[in-house]
């Protein structure tokens, strides 16, 4: 990471507006839309509902409603990823997804976003009252993986999830 680059893990904030939709039209080029549902245009028209929503996603709605803390990456006043920290597993999570997942925005790539996204958030994690997470990537995702074994992660198994689709690693940190 450019050490000059201080990042900093915030929740969702209206105060990201700008910075944030220019990330999205990025991972909408790069064809990453569904972590905002695909709708940009409804994210730019009502950035407040959107933020209310990714606060609330932290509080049960129903019983199989899984409750994630969504988490900001900032450096300099810029959004540059977000990180999600599911509170629990499901059966799906289990096989795709795991506790954490993120994105470093593509334009901030290969700097250590993801490596200091994640290591910020394992502390967060273990309030919320985890002793370990699973995290999940493909087997072909060579920066994943540098991030995840970085921040401790112990790869348990490396399994085919579905036989058109790469190989997924299941990794595992304890959190002390």
């Amino acid at each position: 990471m450019n050490p000059r680059m201080k990042i900093q893990l915030v929740p969702p904030t209206e105060g990201c507006r700008e910075s944030f939709l220019r990330a999205l039209r990025e991972f909408r080029h790069e064809g990453l839309p569904w972590w905002v549902g695909g709708d940009l245009e409804g994210v730019e028209q009502d950035f407040a509902a959107f933020v209310a929503r990714k606060l609330s996603d932290s509080n049960r709605r129903t019983e199989t409603f899984i409750p994630a803390t969504h988490l900001w990456a900032v450096a300099e006043e810029q959004f540059v990823g977000r990180i999600s920290i599911r509170h629990e597993l499901n059966d799906v999570l289990r096989i795709e997804g795991g506790h954490i997942g993120y994105d470093t925005v593509p334009s901030r790539r290969d700097r250590g976003v993801a490596t200091e996204m994640l290591r910020q958030a394992l502390p967060v994690a273990r309030t919320l009252g985890l002793t370990s997470v699973l995290l999940t990537c493909d087997d072909t995702n060579a920066a994943s993986i540098r991030v995840i074994e970085r921040n401790g992660g112990s790869l348990r198994e490396t399994k085919a999830v579905d036989a058109n689709r790469t190989l997924k690693r299941y990794y595992w940190i304890t959190l002390s």
